[in-house]
């Protein structure tokens, strides 16, 4: 498989159309893959991998459902691309927006990234202001206003100082810096974006309270509330997990999961807000967006998460795979911590009962421990997310004896490695 990976690296730089599947900072080589149906993924070289990234989320139901592959089939035959409306975009967005009241109308995009870019000038072109509070350690994509980078390295990244300047950072969890940084910035900031559950410095869930104050401090400042789902959406429920959460953003982000394994975003809100681009006071569109292969991968994706099972059995497999994690690390006495909500899970090397509020919590782990353990659960088959802070997943195609074998091997490899600690 090294010969591929030379020849990706002739033509692509690192060799990857997205840096972290380089897997630099787990100090391996790539995956090439060929191939994958239900939980298993295979490579160049005819190995298979048991696969908890699935994509980096997407794959609610595993590699290549039949209905999916289906539908992207029939589409396919109808026609790829009309540069006009479609059926399926219309019926994919009426799936969408009928799941939360708050969500009137909805546009595609196609990506996570060009989904909050969207949302972010829509705050600002909605407010007139310029400003955007986010979090620490929080990721919503790679165009500039969102990048964590010191400003002595801004230039060097090839990001403009000045519009970084309208970034506000304050830790996850932290009601008293959200207010701090509104009464150090009164009447300039547009929105407050955030994953409602974060996905992106492991898992972190809100504290109590935490996003029903920040909707208050919203209202009371005029900002809007954005809300990232790019994960989460209908990865915990039929819809955002803001549902679940009991909190009305103003916007909301979604990618991943509603496009099926297909490029996809989209960004959606109040009927008044998204006026700005019927007016086209702001401006957004895209060759793509709202192509009818994505649309249609979409809608098979939603009607199989709509059946009543379907959320009950991620919930199962998730608990399943808990409760042997929990088995086999009292089973070695180990001490680590294992996050997990619904079907999405991490392992944080901290000791049990750690409390994880904000990146600068998750960042204490030690991350060679994980490097140590990618590598070696790589050996015995499993693909597994390729940074330690990146957050992994079951999907319905998991085997509950692939759940409990997975548990048992990384408990293993944790206790071969003197418990990573």
């Amino acid at each position: 498989m090294k010969d591929e990976i030379s020849r990706a690296r002739r033509v692509i730089p690192g060799g990857v159309s997205s840096p972290l599947r380089a897997c630099r900072n787990v100090q391996t080589e790539p995956l090439v893959a060929i191939s994958a149906k239900g939980e298993r993924i295979r490579t160049f070289d005819g190995k298979e991998y048991t696969d908890f990234m699935y994509g980096f989320g997407p794959l609610v139901l595993g590699h290549a459902p039949a209905p999916v592959v289906e539908a992207i089939r029939e589409q396919a035959d109808r026609g790829m691309l009309y540069g006009t409306m479609s059926l399926p975009e219309i019926e994919l967005a009426e799936a969408i927006v009928n799941t939360a009241d708050f969500l009137e109308q909805i546009r595609f995009v196609c990506s996570g990234t060009e989904a909050v870019m969207s949302a972010v000038r829509l705050a600002r072109a909605y407010t007139g202001r310029t400003k955007i509070l986010r979090f620490k350690g929080g990721y919503h994509g790679h165009f500039d206003l969102v990048q964590n980078k010191d400003e002595s390295h801004l230039r060097d990244a090839g990001l403009d100082p000045v519009a970084m300047r309208s970034n506000i950072l304050v830790p996850y969890n932290d009601k008293a810096a959200v207010e701090e940084a509104f009464s150090n910035a009164r009447g300039e900031i547009a929105a407050v974006i955030l994953e409602p559950i974060a996905c992106n410095m492991s898992l972190v869930v809100p504290q109590d309270g935490f996003l029903q104050e920040l909707r208050s401090i919203c209202d009371r400042e005029g900002a809007l509330l954005i809300f990232d789902e790019v994960i989460s959406g209908f990865r915990f429920t039929y819809g955002p997990v803001s549902n679940l959460l009991g909190v009305t953003p103003d916007i909301t982000t979604f990618g991943k999961i509603i496009g099926g394994g297909t490029p996809i975003g989209a960004f959606g809100g109040r009927r008044e807000i998204m006026n700005l681009l019927d007016t086209e006071q702001m401006l957004q569109g895209g060759t793509f967006a709202g192509n009818p292969l994505t649309m249609a991968a979409g809608l098979a994706t939603l009607a199989e998460l709509a059946k009543p099972e379907t959320y009950a059995l991620l919930e199962y497999k998730g608990a399943l795979l808990e409760s042997a994690i929990h088995k086999y690390r009292t089973l070695h006495s180990l001490d680590f911590t294992f996050a997990r909500m619904g079907s999405v899970f991490a392992f944080i090397f901290l000791p049990q009962g750690t409390v994880v509020r904000s990146h600068a919590d998750v960042s204490l782990q030690p991350h060679d421990s994980y490097t140590i353990f990618y590598q070696e659960m790589r050996s015995r088959g499993y693909h597994l997310a390729p940074d330690v802070e990146e957050t992994m997943y079951v999907s319905t195609a998991n085997e509950d004896a692939t759940l409990e074998n997975f548990a048992r091997d990384a408990c293993e490899v944790i206790a071969s490695a003197g418990g990573m600690l």
